[in-house]
């Protein structure tokens, strides 16, 4: 339905929608929050079957992809189960070295190796994220800038920062924060937020220039699982305005 509403030009002796003319649904709707519903896509739900549960028609599917800026919508729409680990398997079989389905979905998952980490991620702030290379050389000083203290974790104190004697006892149990200087190790027994400078006494393995630290890795499987989960939430155009954008659309794609 959509692409017939788009002018035509010619390329290579075929006749054929001139797609460069993108419909800008700026031009019809304000960016505002009372334009747009927020919308979380279940397993296995099509473009079209959103575009039939919000707007009682399969034929705008294409709304639904639009107000998403979806182009592509095989590597922009979240996969069902299968059809990601089928994705994953073509993806990382090369890699892997591995030569059946199951074995290279079982590479991706495998926590005895480290070959298939992408990245690392932070465990209390879940935005903080590193590559491999700088995992790396981040490893090499195993000092790293923790912003959540966890309670039950141990410390190791570097530089001290601002904080009352009433904040150190309520996280260390030790009121006189005086005694705490740099080196002095302690087990926290609260949590606490943005106090010092420090890294965790818990390492992997046995050397301390790779100290798990507050980072964890990513494996290949587990960083498509997350990509694919994060495509979930969408927006979908206020069903009040349909009648407007179609009415328009011709007109638009027309002007440019």
């Amino acid at each position: 339905m959509y692409f017939k509403h788009y002018p035509t030009t010619q390329f290579d002796g075929y006749e054929l929608a001139d797609i460069t003319r993108k419909f800008k649904l700026s031009k019809v709707t304000e960016d505002t929050a009372v334009d747009y519903m927020t919308y979380t896509i279940k397993e296995g739900e099509t473009p079209e079957d959103v575009a039939f549960y919000y707007y009682d028609s399969v034929d705008l599917a294409w709304l639904v992809l639009m107000a998403n800026d979806i182009i592509d919508p095989y590597t922009q729409w979240p996969k069902s189960e299968y059809n990601l680990e089928r994705f994953i398997v073509d993806k990382y079989k090369a890699q892997s070295r591995k030569t059946t389905y199951q074995q290279v979905l079982d590479w991706t998952k495998n926590q005895t190796i480290t070959t298939n980490i992408i990245e690392y991620k932070s465990q209390f702030d879940l935005g903080v994220k590193l590559n491999r290379t700088s995992f790396i050389a981040l490893g090499n000083s195993h000092t790293v800038s923790v912003r959540n203290i966890v309670a039950g974790n141990e410390y190791t104190i570097h530089t001290l920062g601002t904080i009352s004697d009433d904040d150190w006892e309520l996280l260390t149990g030790v009121r006189n924060s005086d005694n705490f200087v740099p080196g002095y190790k302690f087990t926290a027994k609260a949590n606490g937020t943005n106090i010092l400078f420090a890294d965790t006494g818990k390492v992997t393995g046995s050397s301390l220039t790779n100290p798990a630290r507050e980072f964890i890795p990513v494996r290949a499987y587990d960083y498509e699982f997350d990509l694919n989960e994060e495509r979930r939430e969408i927006q979908l155009i206020n069903k009040g305005y349909v009648a407007t954008i179609q009415e328009q659309l011709e007109t638009i794609l027309k002007d440019g």
